[in-house]
């Protein structure tokens, strides 16, 4: 990640310490990384959380594929998976 994560910390957070190189290690599925994720973070976080997903989605609406590849590099999420941009948050929602 890089120093403009910052504009997303909440979203940066999950992502870095959710979805990472090593999270089958951890985790069988990302549904079962955001349910540990949902059960030890403050709700104030989990706002944060939904605020800068919907700041993302508003921001980069032209490049949201381009734009979380750049910022996150991730093994996991909607790219390896298939998803969307869109389609992961909403299951991040849920």
């Amino acid at each position: 990640m890089n120093t403009t994560d910052d504009d997303f910390p909440a979203l940066s957070g999950l992502l870095g310490n959710y979805f990472h190189q090593d999270m089958d290690l951890e985790f069988d599925s990302e549904a079962e990384a955001i349910a540990d994720y949902a059960n030890v973070t403050a709700e104030p976080r989990k706002r944060q959380l939904l605020d800068d997903m919907a700041a993302f989605m508003e921001r980069y609406h032209n490049d949201l594929e381009g734009e979380l590849s750049r910022r996150y590099q991730l093994d996991v999420g909607p790219h390896p998976t298939g998803q969307t941009v869109p389609e992961f948050f909403e299951m991040i929602r849920r």
